[in-house]
């Protein structure tokens, strides 16, 4: 069950926070918007092809190694924070998403040879991402219906596509897995905690910072939650609403063919409703067929013409 206390939490603090900001963004991107594809040209082009979506945290860099056996055998779809140490073991995601419409988010794309990557971003992302990268765009309208801007914007271009923000730029991952057909679906990087103080992989922009030193502001936010070991760990409570909310999509998401999650972070607080195993086994079990997946996302985005 939801806990609709920390979920109000979240949200109220969300729209006190990024209102103004996603009315001006959205402002800046119209011309690019009605230029570049939206979200809904990718839903259901790649079924039963495995996908792995891939968060940034510290439990990454337990498997972070077995991207590399992974590529043009599985859709890789990277979240916007780890693909500068994407690019430093040598893989090139088949798609990244960002979900923040802060500027900040152009720093995770430094030395990152963002050509020839599809970036799917939200229509209120920071014009400055968009100058950044150099890849191809692909749109989509947050699904937000308690959330009256938001929803005002999506009514604007309703033919972009929606994806649903679980609380975190790694359910983004999710759903778009989800509505290209993707099947099995892994997830790794995904604690949605900070296991022995560390917030996110040592290989992002963040580096060996803990959570008390990126969080300083919001340490009164922190609660404690069960890891998949059985142990107590300090998480946030944006992620903790996050978690509920994959728990939920398990089993609430349907489709047409089947879809089967797998917790192959190794660690955090994703317990239920998915299967959990290790991402060595997942990739030896599931990662045999080679695919083009640049041909078919190409195929998959033609440009449309507004």
């Amino acid at each position: 069950m939801v806990d609709q206390k920390r979920l109000f939490e979240v949200k109220s603090a969300t729209i006190s926070n990024f209102n103004e900001l996603w009315t001006a963004n959205f402002k800046a991107n119209k011309s690019l918007i009605a230029r570049y594809p939206g979200v809904t040209s990718l839903f259901e082009k790649f079924t039963d092809i495995p996908a792995i979506v891939v968060g940034a945290g510290p439990s990454l860099d337990k498997n972070i190694r077995w991207l590399a056996p992974a590529q043009d055998h599985a859709l890789i779809i990277s979240v916007d924070t780890i693909l500068g140490a994407m690019e430093k073991i040598g893989v090139r995601p088949t798609i990244a998403v960002s979900l923040d419409p802060q500027p900040d988010i152009a720093m995770m794309f430094e030395g990152v040879r963002s050509s020839g990557i599809p970036l799917v971003a939200p229509t209120i992302i920071h014009p400055s991402v968009l100058e950044a990268w150099k890849g191809e765009l692909v749109f989509y309208n947050k699904f937000a219906p308690d959330i009256p801007r938001l929803v005002e914007i999506g009514k604007s271009n309703p033919e972009t596509g929606y994806l649903i923000p679980g609380g975190s730029v790694l359910s983004i991952g999710l759903d778009l897995a989800f509505r290209m057909g993707a099947n099995p679906i892994a997830f790794i990087g995904q604690d949605l905690s900070y296991p022995k103080g560390s917030a996110y992989s040592k290989n992002t922009i963040y580096g060996d910072a803990g959570y008390e030193e990126l969080l300083k502001e919001k340490l009164g936010d922190m609660v404690t939650d069960t890891d998949i070991f059985g142990r107590e760990t300090p998480t946030q409570k944006s992620l903790f609403v996050t978690k509920q909310w994959m728990e939920w999509a398990f089993t609430t998401w349907k489709r047409k063919n089947k879809a089967d999650f797998y917790n192959c972070t190794e660690g955090g607080i994703v317990t239920r409703h998915c299967q959990i195993t290790t991402f060595e086994e997942w990739v030896l079990k599931f990662c045999k067929d080679k695919k083009n997946f640049k041909w078919a996302i190409q195929k998959a985005l033609k440009r449309k013409k507004r």
